[in-house]
Parts: structure tokens; C-alpha cells; sequence
């Protein structure tokens, strides 16, 4: 590709400068072809497929699905009401690039790594930092992640939602940060087949049954993953990774967003100081000192309730917040 096209498709794809070769091993000659064609135009999937054989390419309505499930391309409604294709940004390419190609994403540097994370992290703070403080405030708006959930709390939700399939698929977060300590592929939300550019649509993700889902929840309380939603979806997140509670942090919003509906109360007497609660805790509200002895800080306590799940002698219980307001 020559230079002055090879910087134009980089710009189509809003690419910032110093990235440029870091995307390119995100995307294929042939998409780059598209992209220079299609612009930011809706197109029909007959035009792209045709594009895909003039570069003497076989098997277009293969590739052309694999733009799509690689996030290239998602779907959009041509003005005829039928479904076309529009060219994603490097922002919608990235976290695909680091879920579903790890490998690929493996070749990266560190220092790149963390320079594309925080490039990426500033752009989703630019977006969501409005919606954050509004639902910190108690407005009623739209926004993912917006309360922590019992574990109890999260199988009801799973009944709420309803239907007897859901899917799993790999944390963008936790993929991105390459995190190797805690399980990745926690992300849940409810198998909607009418629905496009959704893991599910793309043929993404693993679909399990109702009882399923339960062990999965389960099994992430247990590693120390909270219960982070709304009652559309469900991410079990953490507080290293986690774009949203990174946002919270730098907004202040503890307890507010995500929202806490219940107090950590612990019971010193209770307490076996086995340390349990020390390795769940994902913000350092209890710790251990020198003598192998626990304490707790309410102080740097997020209220995410999985600590009270996690103790084997029920000294974390939980309180909900209007009953100690009442």
C-alpha cells in the first residue's frame, strides 16, 4: 500500500498517529481495500463481496463475515431498510483484537500494550464520564455496570432477564490488561437472536444453559470477581482491570457508582483471621499485618459484597444501606 493511502485508511479508521503501526497487524490487506471504497458509507454486503473478488480474493461472503465477527466491519441499516456494513473504528477494533486474537495480542510489547491501554482508557472516560456522575447523583439514566449484586442477587437477575440460554465471553478489560490472575472469560449476557453486532450474532462467546450460568457466577465469586450490572447484563469484574471502576476512582464515586446497596459489617470475634476475605477483597478494605492478623478499613470498603460470600465462619455480613439510613 502506498504511504499516502496507507495513512489515509489509518485515518478512516481513526487511528491515532502513534498507532499506526501498531494496527496494522489488526486488520488485512483486503479490509484496508474495503475501508478506502466504503469510507463511512452503509454498505450493502452484494457491493462489499464484490469488492472482496476484485481483490482477487475467493470465498467473499466468508471474509466478509469475518470482517464482521472481527469487528471491521458491524452491521447498520441501508436507507432501503435492508442490512449493510459500515467500517468500525480502531476503538471498536481493539478490545476484539485483544478477546478474540490473544495470540496476535501476545506479540505486543508491554510498553505498548500500556500506551494503547491508556490511549484507550482516556477515550472511554471522554464517554462515560458525564453518564457516570448523573447515575453517581441518582439520576435514572442508562448505563452498564451501574450496581454491584449479591451473588444471590445475580442468579435472580438471570431469572429476570429470562429465556434458557445465555452467553459467556472473554472481559475486553481483563483482555486488554493481559490479566493472567483471575479468570477472563466472565462476561454474561442474554442470547437475543434477532439482535446484530452482538457476540452472539458474530458467533462468538459460548452459549450455556440457565443451571450453567449459575456455576459460572459461582465459580467467579469465588475467585474473587464481583458482580457488576443492570438486568440486561452482567459483568464480573475486578479492581485493577475494570474500566468502570477505574472511572470510579478518578471520579470519586465510591458507593455511588457502581452503586452499593449494602454495608460490610465485620465481627472481629467471629473472625478466625484465616485471611480469605485479604485475598478476595479487590480494594485492600481488609488486610493482614506481620502477626497473620486481619483487619478491616470501612473506609476503602467498595460494598461489592463478595467478601460475606467468600468467609467460611460468617463474620463479613452485609446490611442493607436504607436500613441503616432508616
Amino acid at each position: 500500500m502506498l504511504k499516502d493511502t496507507y495513512a489515509e485508511v489509518m485515518e478512516l479508521w481513526e487511528v491515532p498517529e502513534e498507532f499506526y503501526e501498531a494496527a496494522k497487524p489488526m486488520y488485512r490487506d483486503y479490509e484496508a481495500a474495503l475501508a478506502m471504497k466504503m469510507g463511512k458509507k452503509v454498505c450493502s454486503g452484494t457491493q462489499i463481496c464484490q469488492w472482496i473478488m476484485e481483490e482477487g480474493l475467493k470465498n467473499p461472503e466468508e471474509l466478509l463475515f469475518e470482517s464482521y465477527q472481527r469487528n471491521v466491519l458491524k452491521k447498520s441499516e441501508l436507507p432501503s431498510g435492508e442490512m449493510g456494513y459500515v467500517t468500525t473504528t480502531f476503538y471498536d477494533r481493539y478490545p476484539f483484537f485483544a478477546q478474540y486474537e490473544p495470540e496476535e495480542y501476545a506479540k505486543y510489547s508491554q510498553e505498548m500494550v500500556d500506551r494503547l491501554n491508556q490511549w484507550d482508557l482516556e477515550v472511554y472516560f471522554g464517554y462515560v464520564k458525564d453518564t457516570v456522575l448523573a447515575v453517581a447523583a441518582g439520576e435514572d439514566v442508562p448505563m452498564h455496570q451501574s450496581q454491584f449484586l449479591t451473588l444471590e442477587e445475580s442468579w435472580e437477575m438471570m431469572d429476570k432477564l429470562g429465556g434458557d440460554e445465555f452467553i459467556v465471553f472473554p472481559c475486553n478489560c481483563k483482555a486488554m490488561g493481559r490479566c493472567t490472575e483471575k479468570p477472563i472469560n466472565v462476561c454474561i449476557g442474554k442470547v437475543e437472536r434477532d439482535k446484530v453486532n452482538t457476540p452472539y450474532d458474530r458467533k462468538l462467546g459460548k452459549v450455556v444453559t440457565r443451571a450453567e450460568i449459575k456455576d459460572v457466577l459461582t465459580m467467579t465469586d469465588k475467585k474473587g470477581l464481583m458482580h457488576s450490572g443492570e438486568y440486561d447484563g452482567l459483568c464480573s469484574c475486578d479492581g485493577k482491570y475494570c474500566y468502570p471502576i477505574k472511572v470510579a476512582k478518578t471520579l470519586g464515586t465510591r458507593l455511588n457508582y457502581p452503586k452499593s446497596h449494602y454495608e460490610t459489617q465485620w465481627d472481629e470475634e467471629k473472625c478466625i483471621h484465616c485471611g480469605k476475605c485479604t485475598k478476595i477483597c479487590n480494594f485492600g478494605a481488609f488486610t493482614k499485618d506481620e502477626n497473620k492478623k486481619v483487619s478491616f478499613d470501612i473506609d476503602k470498603c467498595w460494598g461489592c459484597t463478595i467478601c460475606a460470600s467468600n468467609c467460611p465462619k460468617g463474620a463479613i455480613t452485609l446490611k442493607k444501606r436504607a436500613d441503616i439510613e432508616d
